[in-house]
């Protein structure tokens, strides 16, 4: 039995479906039972947490994360749905440390928000930043200039004014 037909057969009630994706184990998890489910994962032997990322589609989110077993020379895949209007899902730094980046990267450029994150602010650019780069609704034509403020801080504008001002 693959580690996904494990998961549901240990969480019914928090697994959705289960599939493969890329030749992995996926299972789709309910929202609310995300914790859960990554607790049982680190039970079943997945100790390393490789990659968080989100997809925006038109009507939701999928916020996937890729999990692997150094012991087993196992991954499984577990997805999330999150809303279009509120993306935001349950953050796994208190079972990964490694989340802590791989969260701050999905919210920066996809907005999806980890609640219960310790530090959930903009990783690659800078926190003045409109819009998320990897979101449909990001606007491609507004450029974005950003320039370093006196005290060290990034100062962000649409129209290039923060240029003229350094000398």
């Amino acid at each position: 039995m693959n580690p996904a037909e494990e998961l549901k057969q240990k969480l019914p009630a928090a697994v959705i479906s289960t599939g493969m994706q890329v030749n992995k184990p996926m299972a789709v998890i309910k929202k609310e039972e995300l914790l859960n489910a990554a607790r049982k994962v680190k039970e079943m032997g997945f100790d390393h947490l490789s990659v968080i990322t989100g997809t925006d589609y038109k009507d939701h989110f999928e916020v996937v994360y890729n999990f692997f077993s150094y012991n087993n020379k196992q991954n499984i895949v577990l997805k999330v749905i999150a809303d279009h209007d509120k993306p935001e899902v349950d953050s796994l730094t208190s079972l990964w440390k490694g989340a802590d980046w791989l969260e701050r990267e999905t919210y920066d450029l996809v907005g999806i928000r980890f609640n219960g994150h310790p530090n959930l602010v903009r990783i690659l650019l800078a926190e003045g930043w409109i819009g998320h780069p990897l979101r449909k609704d990001y606007d491609m034509n507004t450029e974005q200039f950003v320039t370093m403020g006196e005290d060290g801080e990034d100062i962000v504008s649409t129209d290039g004014s923060n240029l003229l001002r350094r000398k």
